[in-house]
């Protein structure tokens, strides 16, 4: 993914070229189910987000700034979106099972699934805020800058959430004996 690519793409798109949408749902369709999977749990609500991300993305294409990268836009509106969701519930639901991305391949270890479980299960106990930045950083590898850009916080309240947030993770599962 080439930031010039997508400044190229989203200009097509704002001309009406459909093709140009399309390789934006392409592109950015799997990053932002997961962003929203990680962040709600839930395959269905995430699709839901995914397709609500896209559709307000297009909507407002318009008030895109193209000195900022795409990617971080959309997350935004992806992140927003989850946080909305989740927002509007009392209460987390369990993990379906299903995965985002990837499936436990034969050789991996029952430790290492127990232990993934525990990070995920840990992981939904903290505030939503804290959880953001854990995902974004660890499940989604964006640097402190386009997490900034994403969730519209300067990059030193980033790094300091991110540290409380990993604090917190790392009691939670201490609490549980996992670590």
């Amino acid at each position: 993914m080439n930031e010039d690519d997508d400044r190229i793409t989203v200009h097509r798109c704002r001309e009406g070229d459909r093709a140009a949408c399309e390789q934006l749902v392409v592109r950015y369709q799997r990053p932002v189910f997961n962003a929203a999977l990680r962040l709600l749990r839930n395959p269905e609500d995430a699709k839901d987000v995914a397709q609500t991300t896209f559709l307000k993305a297009f909507g407002h294409l318009a008030d895109y700034d193209p000195s900022f990268k795409f990617y971080s836009w959309i997350y935004r509106i992806a992140v927003n979106e989850a946080l909305t969701l989740l927002g509007s519930r009392k209460s987390f639901e369990k993990i379906s099972g299903e995965e985002a991305d990837e499936a436990p391949g034969p050789e991996r270890q029952v430790e290492g699934e127990q232990l993934r479980q525990a990070i995920e299960d840990a992981l939904m106990e903290i505030k939503v805020e804290m959880r953001a930045v854990i995902v974004l950083r660890h499940l989604l590898h964006l640097s402190y800058k386009d997490m900034s850009d994403v969730l519209k916080l300067p990059e030193k309240t980033v790094k300091s959430r991110l540290y409380e947030a990993r604090q917190l993770l790392r009691d939670r599962l201490l609490q549980r004996g996992t670590i």
